[in-house]
């Protein structure tokens, strides 16, 4: 996609939101935690759980979501929870929102932690891209084969 917009969640985004992740992780172990993850973000109550979303220009048409917020206890920590788009832009550009909020804002790092494993893989690339550093990895810990990487993303 050449062109989208992004934009925080609204409340009238519920069902788009909620019918693009489960076109995202229809099936998968991920479904559940990813929906559970949004439905917090949209009480708008808890500032570890906030979603920017990618729409296409002038359309309510979402090709996008990440899902971030503050770490409880950390001082100007930020975690990535989700990142998911229809194409490697849109994850990239994503990507590049939630590093951009974390630097405006005067956080010291964001960090996402994010399996090794098919879903994720548009993800994984655009987090690199946007200069995410993998700092760790846990091998077969989401289930036998599938890894856990820990990227961090740290201003310069």
């Amino acid at each position: 996609m050449d062109e989208i917009e992004l934009r925080a969640l609204m409340p009238e985004d519920a069902d788009a939101a909620r019918a693009l992740v489960v076109a995202r992780f229809a099936g998968t172990r991920y479904e559940s935690r990813v929906l559970e993850q949004l439905d917090v973000a949209l009480t708008f109550e808890d500032p570890e759980y906030i979603a920017l979303l990618a729409a296409e220009p002038g359309s309510d048409h979402l090709v996008g979501l990440v899902l971030f917020g503050a770490v409880a206890g950390a001082q100007r920590v930020t975690k990535l929870h989700a990142l998911l788009g229809d194409d490697d832009g849109t994850c990239a550009a994503l990507a590049d929102a939630v590093r951009n909020v974390a630097a405006d804002s005067g956080e010291r790092m964001v960090i996402a932690e994010v399996p090794d494993d098919a879903p994720f893989r548009a993800a994984m690339a655009a987090l690199r891209e946007s200069g995410y550093a993998e700092e760790g990895r846990v091998d077969d810990f989401v289930c036998e084969g599938v890894g856990f990487r820990f990227l961090v993303w740290r201003p310069t």
